[in-house]
């Protein structure tokens, strides 16, 4: 599968969150929610996130940025973090999706570029696997690990 861009999930501009109120019970669709959502963060805008994250507490984030969270409330306060520290833009290439009836997974490429708060422009060039589990008949995101490249 090819890049998605928030472009295309977006007609052209970054879609509201309410595009999350339909949560579709197709994985494929759960991943392009995703994306979407990781540009919205990069907009300062984290209620997406908080929206497609499982509301269970076992949920885990290995980012990027190399902080390592575990629980609903520090991986909120990790996305939180990150919409007000960064301002970018998001890309995810090469995407292999797999699914089974209660979990699944995404594994990409992923590029971010992004300005911090003090003004340094930095590029992100990661390899991430997103694993979603299925709950009350949609897909929400239970752990999600990257590593740089």
């Amino acid at each position: 599968m090819g890049a998605t861009t928030c472009a295309e999930l977006g007609a052209g501009k970054l879609p509201s969150r309410s595009f999350l109120v339909v949560m579709t019970p197709s994985l494929h669709d759960a991943a392009d929610n995703f994306y979407a959502a990781c540009n919205l963060l990069l907009s300062g805008d984290p209620g997406a996130m908080q929206e497609i994250w499982s509301k269970s507490d076992d949920i885990s984030h290995l980012g990027p940025t190399g902080t390592i969270c575990r629980g609903r409330q520090a991986v909120m306060e990790q996305m939180a973090r990150e919409s007000r520290e960064f301002a970018g833009s998001f890309l995810a290439v090469d995407r292999q999706i797999v699914e089974s009836p209660e979990m699944g997974y995404v594994m990409c490429g992923q590029r971010s570029e992004a300005i911090t708060l003090d003004g340094r422009p930095i590029v992100l060039e990661i390899r991430a696997t997103t694993i979603f589990r299925r709950e009350n008949g949609h897909w929400r995101v239970l752990h999600i690990h990257t590593d740089r490249l």
